[in-house]
């Protein structure tokens, strides 16, 4: 009944406008009127009323006004918004710890950087030059923790030397990776969802895009605007969701879309945006090209009970990291999955892209005819905002990596929702081999990564707890694979400890068991951090336990309040010369929320 209660009030919300007088609705009366019945709903697997006071009442409105929730809040007047804003947000602007020295050029020493989100453009997420291993990894112990903005730490950091990159909702801090400091902080008017980028070629500048896709060249040492332009945004749904990626020259920036979640909305013409990828000049900041995924959307006919067009195709997003193969010159990456049926036949697809004219080279589908919104996922909702298709959801959210066989030849590595894992021809995208290693699921499956060491592949597996039954049982962990066969040489299991977690936590979220965020992999070492919270380092010879800690708890940080930690999700573990850098926290989807950067470092 709850589900059915929380729709028809979305649908009566959409459908009527508020008829009593604004400034006689108080903040809780609104709040409880248009987001207790869903975000208290734990089987909807929302943020809840407790996880979204952690946020700010300016990072609150962004959201209902620019985010996630703006067809939601569609029928409410800024006076309204602000109130809900005010009365659910706890939380006040922390304090910063600024350093007392300036940024100087020989902090940026070379040699054990983590530059992008893959840690340069191939995806890999290897560092090779680090000190920290399995004979020395008990001495890995915590030096600092940094307070964070919001309750999704969804943005990874990168480190150059001795700098530390961290992007929180508005603002980018440059932090001293010693003391945790800020030496500088760059703020945007939207929020940066996704990690920023470091090419040593480009010079001492950094690169980050925002929300709106608008696109930053900062000054590496003092935090200073360069150029700033906008990408392509045919739509309020189209966002930046994967990093950015850097050749000599050019950025490599992928676009997504989010009107997966517009359906919920009965009036609403579903769909219309796609997924893309843009190339930007690193000088000048011109945009090169620009290539959609689909073709523009054409009627496709009228949901019967409410005779609302529906148009496709749609969707495709790009939500990973696009690779940069320039032996090749490719573009390499993943697409989500169709947003109305008929689905495309780029959707859930791994695409290649000629680097100097964007027109696509080669496409390979994995899976045909997934065309699915959030929708699919709601009964009311289902029988006017559900495709044909209903799903199944197995789009690609894990970067594409480019390695090597043990003959040295050339393979793309690819990941799925769907739980499987495929090795690819880059000459024409000819799958080689796939092995499926988990149940697969909405929210993965394998979700947003993989790692390798060019010896073998590590995998990421979710097998998350979903509203859809699947066909095989779930099977959560971290796999080795072989890079020439796929064959899964080690296994690391993760034991259940969800119903402690959940007493520790009261409500505030739900345990998952499951690795949802990329793994990482350095020396003889592979961490992963999972969704109930804990950090793992494992053998990547063996897939032993080596060393755990739990991020499931509160942290005096150096800005001078409390942070706790959450689920790991999205941003995966940051490997540099002597530390280990993570964030913790992710409250989207009903999992623990947080707010933490947390610096690890070994000990004499």
């Amino acid at each position: 009944m709850k589900n059915k209660f929380c729709f028809l009030l979305i649908s009566l919300i959409f459908l009527s406008p508020v008829s009593f007088p604004e400034d006689e609705i108080t903040g809780k009366q609104l709040t409880e009127s248009n987001c207790v019945a869903c975000h208290e709903d734990k089987s909807l697997n929302l943020a809840s009323i407790e996880t979204m006071a952690l946020g700010t009442q300016r990072e609150l409105v962004a959201v209902m006004t620019e985010g996630k929730m703006q067809e939601q809040a569609k029928h409410l007047s800024k006076a309204e918004i602000n109130k809900i804003a005010t009365y659910i947000s706890s939380t006040e602007q922390t304090s910063l710890l600024k350093c007392s020295r300036q940024l100087m050029e020989s902090d940026l020493r070379p040699g054990s950087n983590w530059t992008s989100k893959g840690n340069g453009p191939l995806n890999k997420r290897y560092q090779k030059n680090t000190n920290i291993n399995s004979s020395n990894i008990k001495n890995l112990n915590l030096k600092w923790s940094f307070r964070l903005k919001g309750w999704d730490a969804r943005s990874q950091p990168i480190a150059i030397g001795n700098l530390i990159l961290a992007a929180t909702k508005d603002t980018l801090y440059a932090l001293d990776s010693d003391t945790g400091c800020a030496f500088w902080t760059f703020k945007s008017p939207s929020a940066f969802r996704v990690s920023p980028a470091y090419g040593k070629e480009a010079g001492l500048f950094v690169f980050a895009v925002d929300q709106e896709l608008i696109t930053y060249k900062l000054d590496l040492l003092e935090g200073i605007l360069v150029w700033k332009t906008r990408l392509p945004r045919e739509s309020e749904w189209n966002l930046s969701s994967g990093s950015i990626s850097i050749t000599n020259s050019h950025l490599i920036i992928p676009i997504s879309t989010v009107e997966t979640i517009a359906p919920l909305n009965p009036m609403y013409e579903c769909c219309t945006t796609s997924g893309g990828i843009a190339k930007v000049d690193i000088q000048t900041g011109e945009l090169i090209w620009y290539h959609r995924i689909e073709k523009p959307a054409e009627l496709v006919g009228k949901v019967r009970v409410t005779r609302t067009k529906k148009y496709a195709p749609s969707g495709s997003a790009v939500w990973n990291t696009p690779g940069i193969d320039l032996a090749r010159n490719l573009v390499f990456f993943g697409t989500g999955q169709s947003l109305q049926s008929p689905a495309s036949e780029f959707s859930d697809a791994i695409i290649a892209l000629d680097l100097t004219t964007g027109e696509r080279v080669w496409s390979t589908q994995t899976l045909a005819g997934d065309a699915y919104n959030v929708a699919c996922e709601v009964p009311m909702a289902r029988q006017w905002g559900c495709p044909v298709e209903n799903g199944p959801d197995f789009d690609f959210g894990a970067s594409v990596i480019k390695s090597f066989t043990s003959n040295k030849e050339e393979i793309y590595l690819a990941g799925q929702k769907s739980g499987w894992a495929f090795g690819m021809k880059p000459s024409n995208g000819e799958i080689i081999w796939k092995n499926r290693i988990g149940m697969g699921g909405v929210l993965g499956g394998i979700h947003t990564g993989m790692a390798t060491d060019d010896k073998r592949l590590y995998v990421a597996n979710s097998d998350r707890a979903s509203l859809r039954k699947y066909d095989w049982d779930p099977k959560p962990g971290v796999y080795a694979l072989n890079i020439d066969t796929g064959e899964i040489i080690w296994t690391f299991p993760l034991d259940d400890d969800c119903k402690k977690r959940n007493e520790v936590t009261d409500g505030n979220g739900n345990c998952f068991k499951g690795f949802s965020a990329p793994p990482s992999v350095g020396s003889d070492v592979v961490f992963a951090g999972a969704l109930d919270g804990r950090l793992y380092g494992i053998g990547k010879e063996t897939g032993k336990y080596l060393w755990e800690f739990d991020t499931l708890q509160f942290f005096q940080t150096v800005n001078g309040t409390r942070a706790f930690g959450g689920s790991m999700d999205i941003a995966g573990p940051v490997i540099t010369k002597d530390q280990l850098i993570v964030v913790s926290g992710y409250g989207t989807h009903g999992q623990f929320p947080g707010n933490v950067l947390l610096v690890f470092e070994l000990e004499n």
